[in-house]
Order: C-alpha cells, then structure tokens, then sequence
C-alpha cells in the first residue's frame, strides 16, 4: 500500500545530436546504396535517393511521391528540363543541410531550388545573387528575378535605380521588357539627371524603332522634363520634331513649369529624390474651438512634414505667423516653396515667408482691406479675389487684385461677376476658378466662375450650396473640401461634378496635394472642436483612409505644399 502512495518521478531526456545524427546515418545509407528506393534520372547522370529524405525537403517531391502519382512507385523517375549539377547540390543539401553558392552556380541553382520548391536554398541564392548585384549583372537579375523571385527582382530594381547611369550603358539596357522600364523610370527613387532618363529612353525606343515607336507617348509621360536642364530642354527635346508631335502636352507642360515653377502640378513636376528636394506639406494657423461664435486656441505656428505617413512625431514646427491669433486670412505659394499670408481679420499686412532663408518679407499692402479673400497664382502674378470687410459695416467684395513681385505694388484686376468671400479658388491650366461661397447677402452659394482671356465666365454650380470650402488640383481636376462627410470632384473638361462620401471628413478642414495624393487635413467635428485626422484619398476606388495625426486639432487653417531641401 506504501509503495503504491510512493510519487512518480518522470524525466524527459533529449539527445541534442540525435537529429545531426539522423542525418549523418542517411547521408551513409545513400553513399552505400542501402535501402535507396528511388533512382533519379537527369541529363544521363542517376543520383540514388530516399523518397522520405526528399518529400521532407521538397514540396515538389511531396507532392510527387505522396499523392499517388506513377512515380510514387517506379524505381527510377526522369526530370526533365533540369540540370544535373543542380539537382545533385539540391540531393546533397537534404542529406548534409549544406551546399556551396558561387558565381558560376548562383543562377542555376536558384532556378532549380524554385522549381523543386526547396525554399531556404533558394533564399540562400537569393541573398547571394543580391550582394553580387554590379552594374553589369543587375539587369540580368531583374530579369531573373521578375520571372521567378520577386525580392530578387526588387533588389535589382533597387541597385539599377541607383545606378541608373551608368547600367543604362549596358547591352542589357535596350533587351528590358517595357514594364521593367517603366518601372525604373517612374521611381522617385531613380538617382539620374532626366538628361541621362530622356537618352536612355530613347535609346530603348530607337532599338527597334518599328516596334517600340508606339510606346513613346506612355515612356516620355514618365520623364520628368520640367527638372531638366533649360538649355538641354531647348536644344535637344523641343527641337524633337518626332517627340514634339507625339506627345506635345509633356513640351508644352515643361515649357510652362521652366516659365512659371510650382504653377504646374503633374506626376512630372514631382522631383525625384536625386534633386536634394522633397515635397513639404505645410499647415498654417488655423483655430482649435469655436465657442459661443467665438474662436479659441489659435495657432499661430507653421507646422511642416516631408512624410507620406503624417503621424504625430512627423511634424515639425517651421516659423510663427506674423499675423498671430488670427482667421480668415488667405495663404499662396509663390514659385516652388515661397509663401505669402494676407488678408487676416486682426491683420491688413500681406508678408511673404522665404522658407530657403527662413525670413519674413514685408510686401506691400492690397489696395483693398479685405479678410476671407482667396489667393490665386498665375504666371507669377498672385490674384487676391474677393472677401470681406474686416470691420462692420459688412461689405462683400466682388473686386479682384493682382501683386507684381518684381514690382512689390498691387494693381487692380477684373471684378468677379457677383460679390464672394469664404469661398474656394484653383487654378488649372492657367484658369483661376472660384467655387462656392457667400455672397453680397451672406447667403450659401453654389455658383462656379473661371477666369480666362482676362474675363469671367460662369461654370456648372456645385451639386450643393457651401463656404468655407477649400480645393486642391490633381491631374487637371479640381476637388472640394470643408463640407459635411463629403468631398466634390469637378472635372473642368467634362464639365461634371461627383460627390465622394466619408463621414470623417470635417467642415472647414484644409486640403492640399501631396505626394500626388489628395490629403485632407482637421476640421470641425459636431462639437465644434478642431480634430487632428490625416486622410488620404484612394482615387482608384475613391475611399478615404487616416494616415495621420496633426499634433493639435484644427480648422480653419491653409494648406500648402512646397519643395524644401
């Protein structure tokens, strides 16, 4: 009875060798032909194999021995279309877990651990292949790699961006597939004057001129000629009688963006990362609560970010406002990164901020005292349109008001047909459009008016009558924010509005292009508080997802992009 009460002891015991072992004592009954039961018959050479040791290392033999197939039971198994030398170092590897990479094996043994599905050799000379990229290989592996291992591929992708002039010199240059071009030179991660871009392309294209002369609209798209040099731009791509005809939008685009810079937005006029120039999204001023009519909480400070993902940390503070604690102010770029602020409630002064030397100019003041006026730049002329009186009595301008940089004087410009402020403006192709607003009688409006030929017209009104409204442009259309959980999209060439619904979208939030994106920024949430939100639009399938937090909550602020260094 004693003893049956006695505990029981249990101890689990591990030989740390036995697997090493286990494999050793294969790799010996293989070497001696003992108890082998398959004979695997390649270009004239046989290797002797355990089914067992081979469907655990091999999916493609797993799959080949496991699942009734003829060769699960025949002796000897033909395998076509593979080397032998491969097949042996794969054989080899099952039973030792070792194999040896070189120059001369790299290529054919990873084609041969794909296909046999033996996944950590082919990682192996994955790796390999990708730390003996050069300039006269990487092309090779691009293609390799685009055909069986996608990390190969981006890795070689990776290695011919950065060296990019130099491999577009190979022999291997004019043989890659169109979509591998297409790739290399649509990346803002391409290190490469666009002189040198340009040659390449056309020397892709001139290879075999009767077929690739159709793909010379879709690759020149791809070019950024605004970055290159004007003279080189002049001498040797608008004398193109040939490129000039196929795609004279790109020429003529160039031809604009060199004239007037940052007046020009495309997938073209973007830099890539070789210029020492990033994208830059600025938000300015801009008020925390609206309390009882009142606002509280301004902020009085410039808030930049470079990143694509807009989260707290990301931002960093660039200046201070002169006009501080103030609203209904109009924000603009001038040129490529400078910014002017005029027209605030508490402030009459327009001053332009040189973000390159981190300095406020003092400009010349409007002809007009004017708050919720917009801003507009066209041809390096800014356009002060519409707005409001900043004291009571309440009048609502209609007038318009152009600024001469080199001139520092305001002059008087074609009045609006009808009197606007909290409204929206944009700009494409040179039209300054007007959208939306309050008018004389502080009522809603959905009117639309374009500016061109130094005259107004009268546009298709918005599907809803709204102010304080904001618009960006991306690729010739124009998009409205600062509505309630919508957000419009007019296209001026098919005249036709549509409406994007997201009920995270805020009144009178701010919007601006970046990245080639649409970002929308803050707003005002039912409670009347500012959020903090970062959204980007999908265009594809125009849903709307958070990419980011601001570090305070806002509206009523402006929105810019500029290129900083």
């Amino acid at each position: 009875m004693a003893s049956a009460q006695r505990s029981q002891t249990s101890f689990n015991f591990c030989h740390d060798t036995h697997s090493s072992a286990l494999l050793q004592g294969l790799q010996e009954l293989r070497l001696e032909n003992l108890l082998v039961d398959v004979i695997l018959c390649v270009s004239g050479r046989e290797i002797p194999c355990h089914r067992n040791v081979l469907a655990t290392c091999s999916e493609y033999f797993r799959a080949m021995f496991c699942n009734g197939h003829l060769e699960s039971k025949e002796h000897k198994v033909i395998i076509e279309e593979q080397s032998a030398s491969a097949l042996q170092l794969l054989v080899d590897y099952a039973y030792t877990s070792r194999v040896t990479i070189t120059e001369d094996n790299a290529v054919e043994l990873m084609e041969a651990a794909n296909f046999f599905q033996i996944l950590p050799v082919k990682d192996a000379c994955t790796k390999f292949l990708s730390d003996s990229l050069c300039v006269k290989n990487c092309l090779k592996m691009v293609s390799l790699g685009g055909m069986l291992n996608p990390i190969l591929e981006a890795e070689a992708l990776s290695y011919a961006m950065k060296k990019f002039t130099a491999v577009s010199k190979t022999p291997e240059f004019i043989d890659l597939t169109k979509d591998h071009l297409i790739k290399l030179i649509s990346s803002d991660d391409l290190n490469a004057p666009e002189e040198a871009v340009y040659t390449a392309v056309m020397a892709w294209i001139n290879h075999d001129t009767r077929k690739r002369k159709k793909e010379m609209r879709e690759l020149m798209e791809l070019v950024r000629f605004p970055w290159m040099d004007k003279m080189y731009f002049l001498e040797k791509v608008e004398t193109d009688k040939t490129l000039r005809k196929c795609c004279p939008n790109v020429v003529a685009e160039a031809l604009r963006y060199q004239a007037f810079p940052g007046e020009v937005q495309s997938p073209r006029t973007r830099p890539r990362r070789a210029s020492g120039l990033r994208e830059a999204v600025v938000v300015i001023g801009g008020c925390e609560k609206l309390e009882k009519g009142n606002f509280s909480g301004y902020n009085s400070s410039f808030m930049m970010t470079h990143s694509s993902a807009q989260w707290v940390t990301s931002w960093v503070s660039m200046t201070t406002m002169k006009n501080e604690k103030d609203h209904g102010f109009a924000v603009a770029v001038l040129g490529t990164s400078d910014i002017i602020v005029c027209g605030g409630i508490h402030c009459k002064d327009v001053w332009l901020y040189l973000t390159k030397l981190d300095i406020w100019c003092k400009l010349a003041p409007m002809r007009t005292d004017r708050a919720y006026c917009k801003l507009a730049v066209v041809q390096g002329k800014v356009y002060a349109i519409g707005g409001r009186s900043r004291h009571p009595p309440l009048v609502v301008e209609a007038g318009v008001e152009v600024y001469d940089q080199s001139l520092n004087k305001w002059t008087e410009g074609v009045p609006l047909p009808q009197p606007r402020f909290l409204h929206a403006v944009a700009v494409v192709d040179g039209s300054i459009y007007v959208i939306g607003g309050r008018d004389a009688e502080r009522k809603s409006t959905s009117t639309v008016f374009h500016f061109s030929n130094s005259q107004w017209h009268t546009g298709r009104d918005m599907p809803v009558e709204d102010e304080d409204i904001t618009a960006s442009v991306l690729n010739g259309s124009i998009y409205v924010a600062g509505l309630r959980w919508k957000l419009l999209c007019y296209r001026p060439e098919e005249d036709l509005w549509t409406e994007i619904f997201h009920t995270d979208i805020g009144r009178r939030c701010g919007m601006t292009v970046f990245g080639g994106q649409i970002y929308i920024y803050g707003g005002m949430d039912s409670d009347s508080n500012g959020t903090t939100k970062v959204l980007q639009l999908n265009q594809e399938d125009e849903s709307l997802e958070q990419v980011g937090n601001m570090p305070k909550g806002l509206f009523d602020q402006a929105c810019v992009t500029i290129l900083k260094g």
